[in-house]
Parts: structure tokens; sequence; C-alpha cells
């Protein structure tokens, strides 16, 4: 049973749905900034989000008390640590309910990868790994979007604007070639 402050017996904190709030808050943010990065390229959905609660979960636990890991300095409670590799392992290594076979270098191997992107994760604030929501130089942006707009691999330019541009270049070359009299 519990003691009433949250721990159950032997001090098992009992967590229930509002206590991983921030937590789930902080692992959307962090996937809204995956999503527009070249994360998502490299690694699948399921990493993604098991790395996004890893890290928001590590962010949410080293938060000063009262600002619940956002920033937003409320007096929410933090969420509580939850070793997530330690579920992992006891989820799919300690018992076998669903009677499938786990391959123990496999799952370390997972593991290993997932930490990784946790660090990658970490690092998008910075801009980095082509995060598109922070350090976004706008010039260079624009001087790419120009280029890719003539791009072909867009597909063909319609006949109608691909008309309007050829009269556009008749009519200045019109008006060059009417300056150029017009000077002699």
């Amino acid at each position: 049973g519990s003691n009433g402050n949250g721990e159950g017996d032997g001090g098992v904190v009992v967590v229930a749905g509002e206590d991983l709030r921030p937590m789930h808050d902080g692992a959307r943010r962090i996937v809204d900034d995956a999503i527009v990065s070249d994360i998502p390229l490299m690694y699948g959905p399921g990493e993604v989000g098991l790395a996004a609660l890893m890290v928001a979960n590590e962010e949410s636990c080293a938060a000063p008390a009262g600002d619940g890991g956002d920033g937003s300095n409320s007096s929410a409670p933090k969420s509580p640590e939850i070793d997530m590799v330690g579920y992992i392992r006891s989820r799919f290594l300690d018992s076998n309910e669903s009677e499938v076979k786990v391959d123990v270098e496999m799952m370390g191997a997972v593991i290993a990868r997932v930490t990784r992107l946790c660090q990658f994760l970490r690092e998008l604030k910075e801009g980095k790994h082509g995060c598109g929501n922070h350090h976004v130089d706008m010039e260079r942006l624009k001087g790419v979007h120009k280029k890719l707009k003539k791009c072909r691999a867009w597909g063909p330019i319609p006949a109608e604007k691909e008309g309007k541009k050829k009269k556009k270049k008749r009519k200045a070359e019109e008006e060059k070639n009417g300056d150029e009299e017009g000077a002699n």
C-alpha cells in the first residue's frame, strides 16, 4: 500500500498520469525540434520517441524546484526520475511473458544507439543536425531556396509560366535594344 506521500512499499514511488506531464510536454518539444532536423533520416520513430522521453526526463529532473523542466518557472512538480534503460532491460530481458527470444547483444546495441541519439537531441537547441527551429541563417536558407526553385527535380515548369517568362525576357531585351538605339 501507499504511505500517503507517493511511496509504496519498499520505497518504490507510485507514479500517476499527471506526474509524467512535465516529461511528456518536454518530450513533445524535443520531437518538434527533431522532426525538422536530419534525425528522422537516421533513426526510427520509436527510437526518436524513446530518446526524447529520456532527455525530457533528465531535463525535468535536473530542473530547479518549481521549474518543471520547461523553463516556464511554474509551480508544477518535477517528474519522477525514471530509469528508461532499466525499464527496457527489465521489460525485454527479465520477463518472457510473450515468449519472444531477446538477443542480449542486440538489446545492448539498441540501448547504445538510443543513448547516442539522446546526445544528438540535446544538441538540437544549438542548431546542430540540421534543426530548422534554432539558429537558422535565413539569408543562406533563402539562397538555397532560390537554387531549389530553379531545379527541375521539382517537376517541369507549367507551360503558362514558361510562356510568361519568355514574354518577360523578350520585353526586357526589346527595352534594352530600344535604350541602345536611343543612345546612338
